[in-house]
């Protein structure tokens, strides 16, 4: 049995996973150094890579194997046709995507190769998001989990409640998790009906959470001055230093990241930590605890080289 089927035999019998977000250019340059007002500084290297959140947390879940469909608006313009291109060839199902003509959403990237870290200037706020309408037209039947990015907190919560009430009728049950990394204010009717919140270290700098234990318990305190009849488990995404969990019984544990030699490219990483733990805890039904370490060990293997494709090899018996 060949690689891609020894993947996908462990997610036989499972239904898709749909990703609801966005798909863009990345545009992405390594520097020695970043560049200062009066120091310019000569790029290494420079290319074009398919990004976006949904794009990249879709492609770590298809190259485990799992079915995968996306659920974005896409740029006819002929500069996004690669992304297309791209998606095609993974097996990504885009068939439920608005096309619009506007121009490509993309990003600026800038890698400083020696401090190792990522300055990034998202360009697409003027670009169209998808709606209700858009997502009225999909047959939940087919998904078993569904991933929204946290941003269009209106038309992300009709969408939610709409899973809600499908899951209100049916046995089978769509898991609802969702990526959290703006203000939390107009983000908490999204929070209450999710079953995984995925939550950057950017949040919590924002809110003057200066850890992983502060951020779970600062978090468990504001849910429970909600008193919600649902509340997310939280997962604070931490980066080297792993990850912080909230149950939903306001339980704290910590998940140590595991350490790699040298990070080649740690772009994406959130979005790999993202599609590991979807794959453990669903394809793979683990508990929120292994799907975590899994997914913290994933991560890291994602920083180890470049992209996404090289992230099942962690999956493949070595062969004697």
């Amino acid at each position: 049995m060949d690689r891609c089927d020894n993947r996908l035999s462990f997610a036989a019998g499972k239904k898709k996973v749909l990703c609801v977000g966005n798909a863009v250019v990345d545009c992405i340059s390594f520097v020695k150094k970043f560049p200062t007002l009066t120091k310019p500084a000569q790029a290494v290297h420079s290319f074009w890579r398919r990004g976006g959140t949904a794009a990249n947390t879709a492609t770590v879940l298809q190259n485990l194997g799992v079915r995968t469909e996306v659920l974005a608006v896409l740029s006819t313009n002929p500069m996004f046709k690669f992304i297309l291109d791209d998606m095609r060839k993974r097996g990504i199902e885009m068939d439920n995507c608005p096309r619009r003509e506007s121009n490509p959403p993309f990003s600026m990237v800038f890698i400083d190769k020696e401090s190792k870290t990522c300055t990034i200037t998202n360009c697409t706020s003027k670009f169209p998001y998808v709606t209700l309408e858009d997502f009225k037209k999909l047959d939940l039947n087919k998904y078993g989990w569904i991933h929204f990015r946290g941003r269009e907190p209106d038309v992300t919560t009709s969408m939610m409640e709409l899973v809600a009430a499908h899951n209100a009728k049916h046995k089978e049950k769509i898991f609802i998790s969702m990526d959290v990394s703006m203000e939390l204010t107009d983000l908490w009717p999204m929070l209450d009906l999710c079953d995984f919140a995925f939550i950057s270290k950017q949040l919590a700098s924002m809110h003057g959470w200066p850890t992983p234990r502060e951020a779970c318990h600062r978090l468990d305190d504001l849910m429970r001055l909600r008193h919600s009849e649902n509340r997310p488990y939280a997962i604070f995404l931490w980066g080297m230093r792993g990850a912080g969990l909230l149950d939903q019984d306001g339980n704290y544990m910590r998940m140590h990241a595991y350490k790699i030699k040298r990070v080649v490219d740690g772009l994406g990483a959130g979005d790999a930590f993202v599609g590991a733990f979807i794959y453990a805890k669903y394809v793979r039904e683990r508990s929120e605890t292994v799907a975590a370490t899994f997914a913290n060990r994933m991560a890291a293997h994602k920083c180890t080289k470049c992209g996404f494709d090289h992230m099942a090899d962690i999956l493949i018996e070595p062969a004697f």
